[in-house]
Order: C-alpha cells, then structure tokens, then sequence
C-alpha cells in the first residue's frame, strides 16, 4: 500500500512540475499544514478590505481537508481556474456579489444588463434582498492538470491568504515579487 501511495505522488509531482508557469511544488508535512491552518485561520480572524467584512476561504479548507495536500509555486504563467472563485454572500446563502472574470465579463453583461460593477471585475446584484451580515467567500476551484491521474479522487484547490503566501514562498527560496501559490488537496483511492 505505501508503494502504490508513493508511485501516485510520484505522478502527481511530475505533473505538477509539468505545468506551464510552475516553478515548484511541496508536499505539505503535519507541521507546514499546521503552520498553514494556522495563518489562515488568523487572516479570516482579521478579515477583507482592512477587517471591514468577515471572509471565508472556502477553497483553503477544502484542500487541507483532504488527505493529501500540496503548495505549488508559480508565475505569471501559471494558470488556475478562477470562476467561481470569489462570492459575497449573505447568511442565508444568498450570492449578492461575485468575482467575473474578463474573459467573461462580455457575455455577463449581456445576461445581466442592470448588472452594477463594483470594480472592473467583480459585481454586486441590486436585485438580492441581503439577509444578515454579508461576507466574502474564497470558493475551491478546479485544479484540471490533475484531473487524469490515476489513484486519486476528491481533486480541489483554493487560493491561500498573503500571509501563508509570504511564509511557503519563504521556506521554498522563492522570495520576492512575480511568484505566488496555490494549495490543492485530494484522496487517494483505496
């Protein structure tokens, strides 16, 4: 068993590193997800826009609930999914604003005429009645350069908070600007 385990992270870690923009990846220990859980539980503790609104990194937690769970370090070349990935929501459940990305803002504008662009890229829906406080929520998002390997299941990945950003890019030697990180998780068939 431990030898099919080590034969399915050794497919993963050369398919990570086969990613166009991946400069380098690390299986996370105990102590690194600690430290990780950690720093992303005290920046939801500070909150979005300088502690103004409660967040939830939902794609966080999803991948660190997983049984295994990797940081990957890339560049502007690196490309993630991003629909789908950030939301204001009401304590009901309620979507009242979300992140669009460019490459559909045309055809949202269409279905959404009276839609009121907050930002560039992100809109707020006037025709929601908000119930209770609103908050942000960073949603998991597909992590397709995975999606074909075999032995795991489970597949997601989320964006994590400047802080554990700072922190992984530290340990790994990849200090400065240009570089940021992305967390995925998945089970591994039995």
């Amino acid at each position: 068993m431990a030898a099919e385990r080590e034969a399915v992270l050794a497919e993963v870690e050369r398919a990570v590193l086969k990613i166009p923009g991946v400069e380098g990846m690390r299986f996370l220990d105990p102590e690194l997800k600690e430290e990780i859980t950690r720093l992303e539980l005290l920046a939801e503790q500070n909150g979005a826009c300088g502690g103004l609104m409660p967040f939830r990194n939902g794609g966080v937690w999803a991948a660190l609930s997983r049984e295994v769970s990797l940081i990957v370090v890339g560049n502007a070349h690196l490309i993630v999914h991003n629909e789908g990935l950030l939301y204001m929501m009401d304590t009901s459940g309620q979507v009242i604003g979300e992140y669009v990305p460019p490459h559909l803002k045309e055809r949202f504008v269409k279905e959404h005429p009276n839609a009121n662009f907050l930002s560039d890229d992100f809109v707020l829906h006037s025709d929601v009645t908000v119930q209770g406080e609103p908050y942000f929520l960073i949603d998991e998002v597909d992590f397709p350069y995975l999606e074909n390997i075999e032995g795991i299941t489970r597949l997601t990945s989320g964006s994590v908070s400047t802080m554990s950003d700072d922190m992984v890019r530290s340990l790994m030697g990849f200090d400065g600007p240009q570089r940021w990180t992305h967390l995925v998780g998945f089970d591994l068939l039995r």
